[in-house]
């Protein structure tokens, strides 16, 4: 006989969250996040994953506005750089 409570199957936002979004959510929007970055070789630094994480607390369409804006870079000819 197992003693041990259940865990809730989904929890709410916690207390670093500032946004009434499920979490689920947020972290469907990282995966996708990370997923055009890496598609297009970014190297994340610290402050870049700090970053995904904010931005995977926005709505839906601002997430998906951003990884368009990810795929199209990756089409785009690189800018020359000064000299």
């Amino acid at each position: 006989m197992d003693t041990t409570p259940p865990l809730p199957a989904a929890g709410g936002a916690g207390p670093d969250l500032h946004t009434g979004q499920d979490t689920s959510t947020a972290h469907t929007h990282r995966l996708r996040l990370y997923g055009a970055l890496d598609a297009v070789c970014v190297p994340l630094a610290a402050a870049d994953v700090q970053a995904v994480f904010k931005l995977a607390e926005l709505d839906c369409v601002t997430v998906h506005a951003v990884i368009d804006w990810i795929n199209t870079a990756r089409t785009l000819a690189p800018l020359p750089h000064p000299t």
